[in-house]
This record gives structure tokens, sequence and C-alpha cells, in this order.
């Protein structure tokens, strides 16, 4: 084994062993999911973090939008969403690297919101169910 290679997987060893002590693995890809809830409108979202901003998409109808990503080594990977309707609108974290979340409410998989008419709604993996996490801010005249 060349010098430089055993160089490199010393390094990675050493990175990976002062890894914070999480259960969530720094290796792995998460995802978010965005689901439109609405019986005929249309959810239109900008997710951003501090290093990707996503655009805005619109969702259709029974539609969704979904990305993948990965932790970044300090454990403080954010993405939050802006998500509007015609009914209202709200900013909410839909991703943090926190084990409670990622094990406890996304199941340790892909976290996934529901937009609908009286809110948004996160899949809590451990209740197999959908829950109203925020509803939406009406829409000042």
């Amino acid at each position: 084994m060349s010098h430089s290679l055993r160089l490199a997987l010393m390094l990675v060893l050493i990175l990976y062993m002062s890894q914070p002590s999480t259960t969530y693995s720094l290796l792995k890809k998460y995802g978010v999911d965005v689901f439109n809830g609405f019986q005929n409108q249309t959810l239109s979202i900008r997710c951003q973090s501090e290093d990707d901003d996503l655009g805005i998409q619109h969702i259709p109808v029974n539609g969704e939008f979904q990305w993948h990503f990965r932790i970044n080594y300090w454990g403080t990977t954010l993405y939050f969403c802006y998500m509007w309707w015609s009914g209202g609108h709200r900013r909410l974290d839909v991703f943090w690297a926190d084990n409670k979340f990622i094990v406890d409410d996304c199941g340790d998989s892909d976290c996934r919101w529901m937009g609908k008419e009286d809110g948004i709604y996160l899949y809590i993996s451990k209740h197999n169910e959908y829950r109203l996490q925020s509803r939406w801010e009406p829409w000042q005249a």
C-alpha cells in the first residue's frame, strides 16, 4: 500500500472517529419529501440550507418534490422551506441534524412533509401517521 493511500485512509479514520457523538451518520444520505395534499390547489415552495438553494417549486395536486443530501461534518445541517398557496403561507424547518427528529420522527429515512388546507404535516414514523406541525399564516391585506 502506498504511503499516500495509507495517509488518506488514516485521515478518513481520524475524521470518522472524531465525529460528534451521534447516532445519525455523516456517510448516509438523508432526504426530504414535500407532498401536495390539497384537493385542488398547487403548493409552491422554496427550500434552502446555508449552502444550497433548491429554487422555487410548484407542486401539483398529489405531486411531490424531494431531494437528498449528507449531514455536514459539524452536524449542523438544516433545511428550511417557505411554502405558500392561495390560502396562506409559512416558513418552517424541514430537516435538522438531531437524533430525536431523524430517528423518532423521520424513522431514520426520508422526512415526509405534506401541505394540506389546514396546515403542514410531518409523517411521524414511530406513530405511522401524519401529524399537524404548523398552521398556515393568512395573507395580509
